[in-house]
């Protein structure tokens, strides 16, 4: 590794860390994709649903037109968005609609959206979908019979940016 290499390397680690410090203070709620402890403390429940490795990273997906969902904590009377990551070379037949206590969020499609890396995707909440409330169930519906929901290597809940 060049001296110019590791200069850069070294740049993106410190915006990585600065990048993880800044999610840390917004989180409200983070599920640890994979691990079976913290997916039952999150009430986990579906149908299809398996979990693996890749990349140094824990995933959970449902094929067969299956679902998974987590109960995570939500501030009741604050702006906040559902921050789900992704990998960006998943492909195939992943079509799935993500819905939060059982209301359409949105629709999402893994189509090779970023290859070769991993990253995050930032869904804002309609404040009808967390008021009043202190947890949700986020669900994750595959839209047919032959695709798959996820995979998911993140989630968490977290206040909107500059709230």
């Amino acid at each position: 590794m060049t001296l110019e290499q590791w200069q850069t390397r070294e740049k993106q680690l410190a915006e990585e860390i600065a990048r993880e410090k800044e999610l840390k203070a917004r989180t409200v709620d983070e599920v640890h994709i994979g691990r079976e402890q913290n997916e039952r403390d999150h009430n986990l429940k579906g149908e299809n649903t398996a979990s693996g490795d890749f990349g140094n990273r824990r995933w959970r997906h449902a094929d067969n037109g299956g679902w998974f969902a987590f109960d995570l904590k939500v501030l009741p009377d604050q702006p906040q968005e559902l921050l789900v990551t992704y990998w960006g070379s998943d492909g195939g037949n992943r079509v799935f609609d993500i819905l939060i206590d059982g209301v359409k969020l949105t629709t999402q499609r893994l189509q090779n959206n970023k290859p070769e890396v991993f990253y995050d995707q930032s869904y804002p909440l309609p404040e009808d979908m967390t008021k009043g409330k202190s947890k949700v169930t986020v669900r994750f519906q595959a839209q047919t019979r032959d695709a798959t929901a996820g995979g998911i290597f993140g989630l968490r809940i977290l206040k909107a940016a500059g709230k």
